[in-house]
C-alpha cells in the first residue's frame, strides 16, 4: 500500500520530533539576547537591552515580534521560541508536501528529499535552538514555491504572495533582502520581452519588499538613531581572514551533510546543464548568492551549520526536481530497503560530526541562566554587570549589563581595535578603559569559568591597572556549581561602603591564601570561614583614627580580630573560632 502525502506528513513530523528530542535541550545563547529584548518590550521598556540609549543588538525583528506576541498571551518566552521554531519547521515540511502534491512528480522523490532534510541535524537543532532560522527557512520555502508556480503556470497571478513572503524575509534578517534581489533579477530577465510584466514585477516583487525594508530602516533610524543594526558593526567586515574562514565554513557544512549536499549539487547540475531547467537556474542563483554572502561575512560560530539551512532547502528542491527530470526510477521492495538503510546510516553518521555533536554537550547557557537568577535574587536591581556572554546571564538576571563584546553596546562597536577582522568572528571587540569608566559592580567572563578570560577584552583587562587594583576574583558556590566572579570593591551596589567614620565590608572580600570560597545562601553571598584560619583585607584611603568593629552579620559569627593602620591603609585580620559564614562586617572610627 502506498503511503499518501498526509500520512507521510505525520510520519515526517514524528521523525522530526525524535530528532528534536535527541538534541534537546539545546538552546542558543543568542536566542536569549533576543529574549531580553522581548522581555523588556513586554515590560513597556521598548525594544532595548538596557535603559538609556537603545541599541539594536538583535538581527531578527520579525522573530522578536512573533515571540513577543506569544509572550503577551502569557506563554513562557523560552517555550515560545521553541514552539515557533517547531511550528515553522513543520510548516516548511507541509509547504513542500502540499506544493508537490499537485505536481506531476512521483511522491517517492518528494519523500526521499524530505527525509534527507529532516534527518540533517541542522533542521532539528535549529527547530528547538531558539533563533530565527526556522522562520527564515519557512518564508524562503514559500518564496521557492511561488516562483515554481509562476514558472509552471507561465503567469504572474501569485506574484503578490511572492512579494509578501520576500518582504517578511527582509525584516526577519537583514540579509533577507538578498532574495528579493535574486528573485527580481531572475523574473525581470525571463519576462524581459513583456513590458507589462516588467512593470508588474518591478512594482510588486521589487517595490513591496523594499517598502518592508525601508519601514524597518525608518523605525531603526527614529528609535535607535542608526541606519544599520549594531550587529553589522560587530560582525560585518570583509577581510581575507573572514573570507577564508567563510569558505572553510561552507566546505565543512558541505562535507558534514554530504549525502544531501552531494545529491543536491548533482541534480542541480542535471537541471541547469543537462535539462536547461529555468527553476534549476533560479535555485542556482540563490545558491551562489547565499554562499557568496556567507563566505564574505566569515560563516558562523554556532553549531550544526546554522547558516547552511538555506542551502539545505535549496538542495531539497533540487533533488525533487532533479529526480523527476531523469529516467523514471522504479521503486521495488529491494530498492526501498536499500534507500531506507542509506537514509538511516546518513542520519546516524552525521551525529558524529563535531559541529553537530557540540549541540549535545553545549549546556552552559543553562548554567548561565542559573547564575543570572542567583545574582538577581542576591543583589539589588541596580547592580551593574559586565559580561562576555550576552544572552543567558543578562536575560535571567534582568540586571543592567555591559556587553563587553559590544553586540548590545553603543560605544564598543564604534571604537574597534586596529586589527579588527583578523580574529574570532563576533568576539574581537572590547575596550577595557571604557568598561572601567562604566565601573561595573561584577564582571563575569563566560558563565564564571575563569579560563574563559582569554579574549581580546579579557587580555586588555588583565593589563588594566584599575581592574587589577579594584576587582577581586571570588569563587562563589551555588548548588554544587562554582563560579569565578570579579567583584568591584568600589562598586556602588556590591562594594565597600565607606565614609570618614564608618566602613561596611561585604564578607566575600576577605581573603585567605588557601580558602577563597563564598556561598550563595538564602539570597545572600556569604564568605565561608573555617575555624583557626586567618582571613584578611586591606582597604586604601582610610582616614586615620581608632577603628573598631561595630557589628557583623552572617551565620555562626564568632571570631577574633585585629585592626591596624599605616599610610592611609587599613589592615583587618579575622580568625574564626568556629566555622562561620560572614555576610558583612561594619567598623566605626572613634577619635
Amino acid at each position: 500500500m502506498k503511503i499518501g502525502y498526509r500520512s507521510f506528513f505525520v510520519l515526517a513530523s514524528i521523525i522530526f520530533f525524535i530528532c528534536c528530542y535527541y538534541y534537546y535541550p539545546f538552546l542558543s545563547d543568542d536566542s536569549l539576547i533576543s529574549l531580553r529584548y522581548v522581555q523588556r518590550f513586554l515590560e513597556g521598556k521598548g525594544l532595548s537591552w538596557n535603559d538609556g540609549h537603545p541599541v539594536e543588538g538583535y538581527s531578527n525583528l520579525l522573530w522578536v515580534l512573533a515571540t513577543s506576541a506569544l509572550g503577551k498571551l502569557g506563554l513562557d518566552l523560552i517555550f515560545s521560541v521553541r514552539l515557533l521554531g517547531i511550528l515553522c519547521s513543520l510548516g516548511t515540511i507541509g509547504v513542500i508536501l502540499n506544493h508537490f502534491r499537485t505536481q506531476n512528480i512521483k511522491r517517492e522523490y518528494v519523500f526521499i528529499a524530505i527525509i534527507l532534510l529532516i534527518t540533517t541535524p541542522c533542521f532539528a537543532v535549529w527547530g528547538i535552538g531558539g533563533l530565527e532560522q526556522p522562520l527564515y527557512a519557512f518564508l524562503f520555502t514559500l518564496v521557492l514555491v511561488e516562483v515554481s508556480s509562476i514558472l509552471k503556470n507561465n503567469n504572474l497571478k501569485r506574484i503578490g504572495w511572492l512579494s509578501i513572503w520576500l518582504g517578511l524575509l527582509a525584516i526577519t534578517r537583514p540579509d533577507g533582502f538578498l532574495f528579493t534581489i535574486v528573485a527580481s533579477i531572475f523574473l525581470l530577465f525571463i519576462h524581459r520581452r513583456k513590458r507589462g510584466d516588467l512593470i508588474k514585477i518591478g512594482f510588486t516583487v521589487l517595490l513591496i519588499p523594499t517598502l518592508f525594508l525601508l519601514c524597518q530602516v525608518a523605525f531603526r533610524y527614529s528609535y535607535y538613531g542608526e541606519l544599520v543594526p549594531n550587529t553589522a558593526l560587530v560582525k560585518a567586515k570583509i577581510t581575507i581572514h573572514y573570507i577564508l574562514r567563510g569558505g572553510f565554513y561552507n566546505l565543512r557544512a558541505f562535507l558534514g551533510t554530504l549525502l544531501l549536499s552531494g545529491s543536491g549539487v548533482y541534480f542541480l547540475y542535471i537541471l541547469v546543464i543537462k535539462k536547461r531547467n529555468l527553476f534549476g537556474v533560479y535555485l542556482l542563483l540563490n545558491l551562489v548568492a547565499w554562499l557568496s554572502y556567507t563566505t564574505l561575512v566569515g560563516g558562523d560560530i554556532f553549531p550544526a551549520f546554522r547558516h547552511y539551512y538555506i542551502v539545505l532547502v535549496l538542495f531539497t528542491f533540487a533533488i525533487i526536481f532533479g529526480l523527476n527530470s531523469v529516467k523514471e526510477i522504479q521503486f521495488n521492495n529491494n530498492k526501498k530497503i536499500i534507500i531506507i538503510i542509506l537514509l538511516a546510516v546518513n542520519a546516524y553518521s552525521q551525529t558524529f560530526f563535531t559541529d553537530n555533536e557540540n549541540t549535545m554537550i553545549e549546556r552552559w547557557e543553562f548554567r548561565g541562566m542559573r547564575l543570572g537568577k542567583t545574582l538577581k535574587n542576591t543583589f539589588s536591581d541596580q547592580t551593574l554587570l559586565a559580561v562576555t556572554v550576552a544572552g543567558c546571564i543578562p536575560y535571567s538576571s534582568e540586571l543592567p549589563t555591559i556587553d563587553m563584546l559590544g553586540l548590545n553596546d553603543y560605544y564598543i562597536p564604534r571604537h574597534p581595535p586596529k586589527n579588527f577582522g583578523t580574529g574570532t568572528l563576533a568576539h574581537e571587540l572590547g575596550d577595557a578603559d571604557y568598561i572601567m569608566r562604566r565601573n561595573p559592580d561584577i564582571i563575569v567572563f563566560h558563565t564564571g569559568f575563569d579560563f574563559k578570560i582569554d579574549l581580546n577584552v579579557g587580555n586588555q583587562l588583565k593589563a588594566n591597572k584599575i581592574f587589577i587594583n579594584n576587582y577581586h576574583p571570588i569563587i562563589a558556590e551555588s548548588k554544587n556549581e562554582k563560579y569565578v566572579l570579579y567583584f568591584n570593591k568600589n562598586g556602588k551596589s556590591v562594594g565597600i561602603k565607606k565614609d570618614n567614620n564608618s566602613l561596611k565590608i561585604p564578607g566575600f572580600f576577605f581573603k585567605n591564601s588557601k580558602d577563597n570560597t563564598s556561598l550563595f545562601l538564602n539570597n545572600k553571598l556569604l564568605k565561608k570561614m573555617e575555624a583557626g584560619k586567618t582571613y584578611h583585607i586591606t582597604i586604601d584611603n582610610i582616614p586615620t583614627g581608632n577603628w573598631k568593629i561595630k557589628e557583623s552579620a552572617g551565620e555562626n559569627i564568632n571570631f577574633q580580630s585585629k585592626v591596624s593602620q599605616k599610610n592611609n591603609q587599613l589592615y583587618l585580620l579575622i580568625t574564626p573560632k568556629n566555622k562561620m559564614f560572614l555576610e558583612t562586617l561594619e567598623l566605626e572610627r572613634k577619635d
